[in-house]
């Protein structure tokens, strides 16, 4: 499951329920949820970066990443 599509999604959905009342409490409510979401869009982000730079980084020297022979 996409997280933040998902997240997204129901950013979107609010921001629509927003544009479609006249009622300014409730559109600043839905507003209000919109920018929630958003921002676990941002956190759902920096999370998902976070985990792909912190993976460990295969060395090519650390790994004999040159064709040379070992034997002596």
């Amino acid at each position: 499951m996409d997280l933040i599509a998902e997240f997204q999604k129901h950013a979107d959905e609010c921001r629509r329920m927003a544009r479609a009342t006249r009622d300014l409490d409730t559109k600043l409510t839905w507003n209000r949820m919109a920018e929630r979401w958003q921002s676990l869009v941002a956190t759902e982000a920096a999370r998902t970066r976070h985990r792909t730079e912190a993976r460990p980084r295969r060395r090519q020297a650390a790994h004999g990443g040159t064709q040379e022979s070992h034997a002596a």
